[in-house]
């Protein structure tokens, strides 16, 4: 009966031919060769396809792939250091919440920039622009008391009530 191989257990073998395993898993797998035909079976067939594969004529890759390549891993080192710099400050966010912020702080300085205009209007309005309420406000009291003034015929009549102390608050009291 052929065993089947699971291939946590062919991931061994190959690790085991390749000189990649622990002392340990070394010993486990010469065991295991050692009791069970079926495994040295298939480290036999393992070392044939090794042999085929070193029999098949090796392709050198392109001077564009080498570059692509090399280039490639330099971008991923520079990112990781750069990202364990930033770890070491302390400071670290995301690519999505650094645009998150720089949104946030733009959208802000347009609010600040609008507050700011709409202040600057109504300061220039109010300065420059002439309240038609004002000049009533200023006769307010003139108006209110325009019945009582209209009965005044003339102005001695009033410099005289003024002269009798009619107008000093502290004598009406």
């Amino acid at each position: 009966m052929k065993k089947e191989i699971k291939e946590q257990e062919l991931e061994k073998l190959v690790a085991y031919l390749d000189g990649e395993v622990t002392d340990q898993e070394a010993i486990e797998v010469e065991q295991s060769l050692s009791t069970d035909e079926e495994t040295r079976a298939h480290i036999d067939a393992l070392e044939r396809t090794w042999e085929l594969l070193d029999k098949l004529p090796i392709s050198k890759a392109s001077s564009e792939f080498t570059d692509k390549t090399l280039s490639t891993i330099k971008t991923v080192q520079l990112e990781a250091q750069a990202a364990e710099e930033q770890n070491r400050s302390g400071f670290s966010l995301s690519k999505k919440s650094q645009q998150l912020l720089k949104r946030t702080a733009i959208a802000g300085g347009w609010m600040v920039g609008l507050a700011c205009s709409i202040y600057i209007g109504f300061a220039i309005t109010n300065q420059w622009v002439p309240d038609e309420s004002e000049p009533l406000l200023r006769e307010l009291s003139l108006i209110e008391n325009l019945d009582t003034y209209s009965e005044v015929q003339s102005l001695e009549f009033l410099e005289e009530l003024q002269q009798s102390g009619t107008f000093n608050e502290t004598a009406q009291q």
